[in-house]
This record gives structure tokens, sequence and C-alpha cells, in this order.
């Protein structure tokens, strides 16, 4: 079986009707076939729910052969605990490109982080369901999704330790600060980025008053 990586967009896009369709090897062919697979299984789990992904209906939106399936997931749940760390990668991708964009300063790129999280939901807007139903329907998934999320906060937390920007210099501390970080942000993008289901751009009051919680501003 292939090793599990995340299937290349463009691979997808070399397959779409339309686009130019210059000579593929074999390679190429079998990485574009896993990532149709791939972006069908996660637009059909994100419309509705892991429960309706079936292999019959992944790879009939991916106008693939219901036999190829196999060729390169052992399983539908092989598939289905793939998807969330693939998404994972992408996300960590897009955010550590705005991190890098922001001014030099800890609570700049905490926010750069913040806002980074709403705008890869306004482009992979499936994220949210299925983060919220991979607990119960892709554990493996969700386990592996949560474990880099908090290894990439914990790397980042650490730096800032390192600079001198953090009053918490306890390990322990450090990690419960994570998971209460990347609890906030998913939280807020359920109340503020979705309405009737839908993604929606969250107002800039959300990243300001996260700001005036990170600077103590709430208390006197």
């Amino acid at each position: 079986m292939p090793a599990a990586i995340s299937p290349s967009r463009d691979a997808v896009a070399r397959l779409k009707p339309g686009a130019p369709k210059p000579r593929l090897t074999r390679a190429e062919k079998a990485e574009a076939t896993r990532a149709r697979l791939f972006e069908a299984a996660i637009e059909i789990v994100g419309e509705m729910g892991y429960a309706a992904a079936s292999v019959a209906l992944i790879t009939a939106r991916a106008k693939v052969a219901q036999g190829t399936f196999y060729n390169y997931f052992e399983s539908r749940q092989d598939l289905l605990d793939q998807l969330l760390p693939s998404l994972s990668l992408r996300l960590h991708a897009l955010i550590r490109q705005r991190v890098m964009e922001a001014p030099d300063d800890a609570i700049e790129r905490e926010k750069a982080r913040l806002a980074g999280f709403f705008e890869f939901l306004e482009k992979e807007p499936h994220l949210f369901k299925i983060i919220s139903e991979g607990t119960v329907q892709a554990p493996k998934g969700f386990r592996a999704h949560l474990e880099m999320q908090s290894a990439s906060y914990r790397r980042a937390l650490e730096y800032e330790r390192r600079r001198g920007n953090l009053l918490i210099d306890d390990p322990l501390e450090i990690d419960i600060l994570s998971q209460m970080l990347i609890s906030t942000r998913e939280y807020l993008s359920g109340r503020f980025c979705y309405e009737d289901g839908q993604f929606v751009r969250p107002s800039a009051d959300v990243v300001d008053t996260y700001e005036k919680l990170l600077r103590g501003r709430i208390y006197k």
C-alpha cells in the first residue's frame, strides 16, 4: 500500500475537465487518482458527515471505479482516519506563513495564528465538521490531528519562552497553555465562523478581544 501522504491539489487540478492534459507518468496518474478520492471524501464528510461517506459515494464523486479505491486505501476507515492529519498539515503550512509575515512580537504572532485559523476555515469550510465528528467517527485520525496541532503550538510557545516572551517556564504549564489556546480557537470558530452551516467571515472584534485577553486587559 502506498505511504499515507497528503495528496497534492495540483494532482486533482490536472484531471479536472477543461484543464490541460499533459502526458502523465504512471506515478503522477496514481497520485492524481488518490488525490481525487481524498478530496471527494473531504467534501462528502464535510457536507453529510462521516456516516454518509461510503466507498461507493466517494468513488462516484471522484469519478473512479469502486474497485480502484482499494489500490490506495486499505479500507474506508483507513481513508477517513487520514483526513484530519492531512488537513492538519495544510493548516500548519498556512498558519506558519501568516506567523512569518506578522510583526516580530509574541502577541502579534499569536493573533496571526488565530486569524490564520479563520482564514483556513474559509478556504477549507469542511474542517469544522470533520473535527467535530472525528472524535467518534475517526478517533485515530482525530488523535493524530490533535497531537500534530499540540506539537506545533508547543514549539511556538517554547520559541517564545526562549526569547523571554512567556511568564511561565514549567513544561507542564506550557503544555496546558497550548491546549487552552487550541481549544479557544476551535470554540471561537464554532461560535463566530458559521451560520446555518455556512462559513461567515468573523468580525475583527473576535481577534481584537482575543488580543485583550492575551494582554491581560479583561479584569480590573
